[in-house]
């Protein structure tokens, strides 16, 4: 992090200064202070971090930042209205400050991976730095940009949401010069009512978009198509269906496919020009999340045999789309998290997987689906009679996923009210040569399942 002082943060977030510091580091956690931070207290919903101004203190904090106008500390404080949004518009201003560029990439589905690969497109040309873990909120993102210096010249920073106004708070600090939108799916539609209300919501991250920035939507998607055209800035798409779509692409049966540039004005890849690339994750959902890494990559000038060398150098690891063989069955592990849409992606690749034994969907509820939780259900048992030959589904929705396969003709669907009971009656049902995949929302654990179906020490 680049150095800054308590003046400038004053200004960034038109607050009150009281003394003066040198600063190179911003902490939300009063019991991790790294040297010379600036310690920014947080009110969330069991806890208000100003209750540990003094802890924080008493760790090194050289400076502070305080709602409490009416209380005095022993170092410099910054007084300011909302720390939540102070600490936004700190990291708005350190953006500036650094200078680079920002990529922005939000969606219901898809957006991790999306960041992931571009990430590693971008990191083939340019100095390129990335959002880490889950650090995608109104407080992950500030300290997703506070990792900038004036070295970075991309940072590729994903955001995530679910009501309205999360990404506008967003967006305003991290001023992208590129917006991706990779879906409108049903993902947090318990809170915005609609896919046109999530539409709405995904829409805003253009809000904070720099002058003579860039949209990149997926084509695909009929809500931003329709949208391509009305948004107050350059719109690029991108998509597999939609050959209509600015940059598409043709696809080969060993994996490998070919970006079609049908009319995305570039520097480096003429229109009517294309280039092979490759990925080593499944699924043309994920070819899919590669194309809109392409833009992101065409539109800044890098050079189609940069892009095609790091699309097929991302590797996915943990939970995240995982596929590897243990114990004598293919394991497709997926278990961070899950939405109908994910769901029947995960499932169509499950359906190419069972070569030499049975295909079995291990599907955790999905949540944060409201009005919607029957039919997404519903949906995603339905997707699992046609790509799997047994359904153990477990969670609070698990009979609506049972009666969504039994509706497409599948016999073999059981629902669990217990991670137990599922993985020893899926012990005593699977087979060498079996096929897994494992998935469902991070509140199921599905990692959990997954451990004790393959005999590991796993928390209770």
């Amino acid at each position: 992090m680049e150095r800054f002082t308590l003046a400038q943060a004053e200004a960034w977030t038109k607050g009150e200064a009281r003394g003066e510091a040198v600063l190179n580091a911003v902490s939300t956690d009063s019991r991790h202070i790294p040297a010379d931070a600036l310690f920014v207290p947080i009110r969330g919903d069991k806890y208000d971090g100003h209750d540990f101004i003094a802890k924080a203190i008493d760790n090194g904090a050289p400076a502070i930042v305080s709602h409490r106008r009416s209380e005095e500390y022993r170092v410099p404080v910054l007084y300011v209205e909302n720390t939540s949004q102070a600490l936004l518009d700190l990291a708005g201003g350190y953006r500036e400050l650094c200078g680079g560029k920002v990529v922005g990439v939000t969606g219901s589905v898809g957006k991790t991976t999306t960041k992931e690969l571009t990430y590693a497109v971008l990191a083939e040309g340019f100095r390129a730095q990335k959002t880490e873990g889950n650090l995608n909120n109104e407080i992950g993102l500030p300290l997703t940009l506070f990792r900038m210096t004036r070295e970075t010249e991309v940072m590729v920073a994903e955001m995530g949401m679910n009501h309205f106004g999360e990404l506008s708070r967003m967006t305003m600090a991290a001023r992208p010069d590129i917006a991706v939108i990779t879906n409108i799916g049903t993902s947090h539609i318990e809170f915005l009512g609609s896919r046109e209300g999530i539409l709405q919501a995904k829409l805003e991250i253009l809000e904070g978009l720099k002058p003579g920035g860039c949209a990149v939507l997926c084509g695909d998607e009929p809500l931003l198509w329709e949208k391509r055209n009305s948004l107050g800035c350059r719109a690029v798409t991108y998509g597999i269906e939609n050959k209509a779509c600015d940059l598409t692409c043709r696809m080969a049966e060993d994996g490998s496919f070919t970006i079609i540039n049908n009319s995305l004005s570039c520097e480096t890849l003429p229109v009517n020009g294309n280039f092979a690339a490759k990925l080593s994750l499944p699924g043309a959902h994920n070819v899919l999340n590669a194309l809109a890494a392409a833009a992101v990559g065409l539109v800044l000038g890098e050079a189609p045999e940069r892009i095609a060398r790091g699309l097929a150098s991302y590797e996915a690891s943990g939970m995240r789309q995982n596929i590897y063989e243990q114990n004598g069955f293919r394991i497709f592990a997926d278990c961070y998290n899950a939405s109908p849409d994910a769901m029947e992606a995960a499932l169509a690749v499950l359906g190419r997987m069972g070569d030499t034994g049975n295909r079995i969907a291990v599907l955790g509820s999905m949540l944060e689906l409201g009005d919607y939780a029957e039919e997404g259900h519903r949906r995603a048992g339905r997707a699992a009679a046609e790509n799997a030959d047994a359904l153990y589904a477990y969670g609070p929705d698990a009979d609506a996923m049972v009666r969504g396969a039994r509706e497409q003709g599948m016999a073999a669907a059981f629902a669990f009210a217990d991670q137990n009971e599922l993985v020893r009656e899926l012990v005593k049902a699977a087979r060498t040569g079996d096929a897994l995949l494992f998935k469902g929302s991070r509140g199921m654990k599905m990692e959990r399942a997954l451990g004790l179906f393959l005999g590991e020490d796993v928390e209770e």
